[in-house]
């Protein structure tokens, strides 16, 4: 049989969860399909340009070449009607590109066209005749709050992470059911295993947060949750150290340098491979407020570091086992986080069988396992 053709779009590359996922599930498909992937602005992380340079049969195309200079134009043109004008042009210049890469066929050859997050290649997926598939990585709050439904019609198929968001969706959008399917984001845990023993770790006791640093995180309630935590045991020897940048970055530190515990609560920026902080930690902390799945919880297992989650939209109970294999808190509640830290810190939660049973889980979630129900969705779609 001919090999199939796929084309991923995505929006961008940053350091992240998704992005992680997403360069497994391209070195995965590209043993047995030819992939190619469109990407909206120029790439500029080091670790995904050295990536695609290791990869030279993963070709990568950019739709919008100019999309940098309009987005620093932003903060030249906030005034009105400059604003406005800005983003006239901008539109007119993504159609524009958007009708070169059809007419110059950049997706003629493709048996199928992947928008790889949450619709955001909608506009231009409504003028392609192939056969198309949207991938939300998402909660279904996240996914009603930015009325995702409505670019729906435009896939063939719809893939979701996580089970409890095809409960949710199909509850609320019953029309919708012969189009949404499930399939777990892939994660190479034994690689992962082995690197975490490899590389070093900070020395002392600590609770670790890898996370980007933007307000969906709540990484504030962890800060909060940890002063707590740290005044009820009587101030003892041990650290938050938080990995990871984003839009609140500055908040977050201002937020800690106005606590007692301030010395204890390190920030070490983005790390692109954060395994061996993970390992060395007395567990480790995941605080969004909604999430599509939670990675980094499935590379925690991996690392056999415990997990502590907020039980919130739509992924971290479905990893955790509904609290079997990792600690649950109210979303928010610093005062419950802090309480379980606690309980951690004191022995006297059953870390060894939570540690196994996610860990034991994993299988779920294996690169070959997912790379099979890919290939076998696209097969269907086609």
């Amino acid at each position: 049989m001919q090999q199939l053709k796929i084309a991923f779009i995505v929006p961008d590359m940053v350091i992240g969860g998704l992005e992680t996922v997403f360069i497994q599930t391209l070195d995965c498909l590209s043993k047995s399909a030819q992939v190619k992937v469109v990407i909206h602005t120029t790439l500029q992380e080091p670790f995904y340009i050295e990536w695609f340079k290791k990869h030279p049969d993963i070709k990568l195309y950019t739709l919008y070449p100019l999309c940098r200079f309009f987005e620093k134009l932003r903060k030249y043109t906030r005034v009105f009607p400059l604003s406005n004008i800005r983003k006239i042009i901008f539109s007119l210049y993504k159609k524009a590109k958007n009708r070169q890469a059809i007419h110059k066929g950049l997706f003629s050859d493709c048996d199928v066209i992947i928008d790889y997050k949450n619709c955001q290649s909608a506009k231009i997926m409504k003028f392609l005749p192939n056969k198309k598939i949207a991938w939300i990585h998402g909660s279904i709050n996240f996914f009603n709050e930015y009325n995702l439904i409505k670019d729906i019609p435009s896939y063939d198929k719809v893939v979701c992470i996580t089970k409890s968001f095809l409960d949710d969706f199909l509850y609320q959008y019953p029309e919708y059911k012969k189009k949404i399917t499930h399939i777990y984001n892939p994660i190479n845990y034994k690689e992962i295993s082995e690197l975490s023993k490899q590389l070093s770790c900070p020395s002392g006791k600590y609770f670790c947060v890898v996370s980007r640093l933007d307000k969906d995180k709540d990484i504030a309630t962890v800060i909060n949750a940890f002063d707590i935590f740290w005044h009820k045991e009587n101030k003892p020897d041990v650290k938050l150290i938080i990995v990871g940048d984003g839009t609140q970055t500055e908040n977050l530190k201002k937020r800690a340098n106005e606590l007692e515990s301030k010395k204890n609560i390190i920030f070490t920026g983005s790390i692109p491979v954060p395994f061996g902080y993970i390992r060395g930690a007395i567990a480790h902390i995941l605080s969004s407020k909604n999430e599509g799945l939670g990675m980094v919880l499935l590379e925690s297992a991996a690392c056999e570091t415990l997990n502590i989650a907020s039980e919130c939209k739509n992924g971290p109970a479905e990893i955790l086992q509904n609290g079997d294999a990792g600690l649950l808190f109210t979303p928010g509640d610093e005062k419950h986080l802090a309480d379980i830290m606690e309980k951690v810190w004191q022995n006297k939660v059953p870390r060894k069988e939570m540690i196994k049973k996610a860990k034991d889980n994993l299988q779920n979630f294996s690169v070959n396992k997912i790379s099979e129900e890919i290939i076998k969705l696209i097969k269907e779609t086609v």
